[in-house]
């Protein structure tokens, strides 16, 4: 199967996905009736102000992400904050045009323009993931303690219930990746010498790239060298989490009506739905994300189903039209396009492949500017 039959192949299952879930969904109570004017009223009629600052905010959110990678990059290289701005707008674009596999455009993109290897770029995004992955339980663990939420339905309760268990899933997950991570970094000579040993009936060539990508991925852990960079990391994460929920805030005070009577740590457990309806997304559509918004606001806070519905399109489209109009206006500035962009973080990821096994020495040399 080619790479672009895979691709159709994975798209047309999330499609699927996304269809069973939403008729699932739309088949309880409150949808039978739904009225499509009162849905475009509340969409064209929404508070351009509070939507603005929505924007200014979302924005701002990726300024934070810039500097939280800069204090992951800093002690392999003094990096340029402009890039790692350029870095988060381009790739978080190309997520929402192509789906997840536009992951690997920011690390490859910040590899290119500062001259350091994929694979200690990929480090740092694997770390960035668990912080942010952390900081969303935390808030969605919060959320539930000072948000009251009373489940008046059978359903709601097992909706609720659900909620804690996937949260307390994420959070064991991230918890074991750092312990992992941790393990690795602290141990990763002796742990690379038992994976070769261990995969001896592996060519030596395929071995010495293994052991190289192994080692860079470690070098590029070693992030955190004092509790100065630990502090900013962690305070940079609690930064863009409490703006990437002023956002919603924001969107559902744009509204008005009783999505806008919502508190900010009703919108807290709305972004936290919204975060696991992130896997299941249609590229350039969206899909999980929106129907994330909606269950949350449906099912745990009563929202009607207009006003539901029309916060979860309302915030796709704050968080989805600003990032790709400014990403396709840096691309316009750097004489790239969204396809140039996707082959340049495969040739950045074949060319780090390489480099590791022509020249181990000179690859640690790029990997580390001290």
């Amino acid at each position: 199967m080619t790479k672009r039959q895979q691709r159709w192949f994975g798209t047309g299952a999330v499609a699927l996905a996304l269809a069973f879930v939403a008729y699932h969904f739309t088949r309880h109570g409150g949808w039978q009736h739904f009225n499509w004017n009162q849905f475009s009223r509340l969409l064209l009629h929404a508070n351009p102000w509070w939507l603005a600052v929505a924007v200014v905010a979302s924005y701002a959110s990726y300024a934070v992400r810039a500097y939280r990678w800069k204090f992951f990059l800093d002690p392999i290289r003094k990096a340029s904050l402009w890039n790692l701005f350029v870095a988060q707008i381009l790739g978080f674009s190309s997520i929402y045009l192509v789906g997840r596999i536009g992951e690997i455009v920011r690390p490859a993109y910040i590899a290119r323009k500062e001259k350091v290897s994929y694979t200690s770029q990929a480090a740092i995004w694997l770390l960035e993931r668990v912080y942010d992955g952390l900081a969303v339980c935390i808030l969605f663990g919060l959320a539930l303690d000072l948000e009251p939420i009373r489940p008046k339905s059978f359903h709601a309760v097992v909706t609720l219930r659900r909620m804690h268990e996937g949260a307390f899933i994420v959070l064991a997950v991230m918890v074991a990746v750092i312990a992992a991570l941790a393990i690795f970094r602290v141990y990763s000579e002796k742990l690379i010498g038992t994976g070769s040993r261990v995969l001896r009936f592996l060519p030596e060539g395929a071995r010495r790239l293994l052991g190289r990508l192994s080692r860079s991925f470690a070098d590029g852990l070693d992030v955190i060298e004092d509790w100065r960079d630990l502090s900013a990391s962690v305070g940079c994460t609690v930064l863009l989490w409490l703006i990437n929920v002023s956002i919603f805030w924001l969107v559902f005070h744009s509204l008005g009506g009783s999505v806008a009577r919502l508190t900010w740590w009703a919108a807290a457990l709305a972004l936290f739905f919204a975060a696991l309806g992130l896997l299941l997304q249609l590229p350039g559509i969206g899909g999980g994300y929106e129907l994330g918004i909606i269950l949350a606001l449906r099912q745990v806070f009563h929202v009607p189903a207009e006003s539901a519905t029309g916060a979860g399109v309302m915030a796709w489209l704050v968080v989805l039209v600003p990032c790709l109009t400014l990403g396709i206006i840096l691309l316009a500035y750097e004489g790239l396009s969204f396809k140039r962009l996707g082959k340049m973080a495969e040739e950045e990821t074949v060319a780090s492949s390489q480099l590791s096994v022509a020249s181990p020495e000179s690859s640690r040399q790029r990997d580390s500017v001290r």
